[in-house]
């Protein structure tokens, strides 16, 4: 069967990131290159001020950081795509996207005027919830859980309308679901039916997850560079952990500022077995 034909020139991918986790590219672009091969959509990564060379994705240099919001509004101003599928650096891709469901959905979305879609399924059951496709249906209008950071496709002009300058991408989960209210919001039913399986989060709390670093060395993947401690549940120090490596990343940065980082297809697989 082949793939609808999607509005393609409409719809651009987009890498939510900022120069502080700059240390995620490499990874990230490994495993987009790996298990996304086929990526029919214009990708963007947005960076601060960071260099970057890369055939896979087009940086968006938004200047000194103002914050997720802030960086993530100026980018989509950026752009002439109306929507826009979102995806974070630290969201790392474990096998083959299925790219014909993303474009048969895209295009059921964009046909008829959805505000927005999440390719994940709610944890459990919500009562008021609609399908209208064998894979995704209409979120209920109380659900809290109607804004939620993983990833999906976003009318850019209701992203924009639901983005609020000063908030995290967290803060913007747990608060932007009442903007939401009246928009045409659209949830898979089923998580055995994502079309993109990734590891969410790779970095917590400014830390490295250890199921990213398996994740990595089983790829042979090399993290450079390696500046962040390992987050662990219970741990104590965790703070004075996470300050340090925000400080050797940021240090790191200071130094390497004039050099492009090489995100290039056959340079972030070179590793590959």
């Amino acid at each position: 069967m082949s793939s609808p034909r999607a509005p393609l020139k409409r719809i651009a991918l987009m890498i939510s990131s900022c120069d502080d986790f700059c240390d995620t590219w490499r990874p990230f672009a490994f495993f987009f290159a790996r298990f996304w091969p086929d990526c029919p959509f214009a990708t963007f990564l947005i960076v601060n001020n960071c260099p970057v060379i890369s055939d896979l994705f087009e940086p968006i240099t938004v200047g000194d950081d103002r914050g997720w919001a802030s960086n993530f509004r100026y980018a989509l101003e950026q752009i002439p795509q109306d929507y826009v599928l979102y995806l974070q650096d630290d969201y790392f891709i474990e096998e083959p996207v299925s790219t014909h469901c993303i474009l048969e959905d895209c295009t059921w979305c964009v046909e008829h005027g959805a505000d927005s879609l999440c390719f994940s399924a709610y944890p459990e059951p919500q009562p008021g919830f609609l399908p209208v496709t064998e894979r995704f249906g209409r979120a209920p209008r109380d659900s809290d859980g109607r804004t939620r950071c993983q990833f999906g496709l976003w009318k850019k002009s209701a992203l924009l309308a639901v983005l609020k300058d000063g908030e995290t991408a967290w803060e913007m989960e747990s608060r932007g679901s009442e903007r939401t209210r009246e928009m045409e919001v659209m949830v898979y039913t089923d998580v055995a039916n994502a079309p993109m399986r990734y590891l969410s989060s790779a970095i917590v709390r400014g830390l490295w997850t250890p199921e990213a670093l398996a994740m990595c060395d089983a790829h042979r993947v090399s993290i450079r560079p390696r500046l962040r401690g390992i987050y662990r549940r219970g741990q104590q120090l965790k703070k004075a952990r996470r300050a340090l490596s925000r400080w050797a990343v940021r240090m790191w940065i200071a130094m390497c500022v004039r050099r492009p980082m090489d995100l290039r297809r056959e340079a972030v697989l070179s590793t590959c077995p």
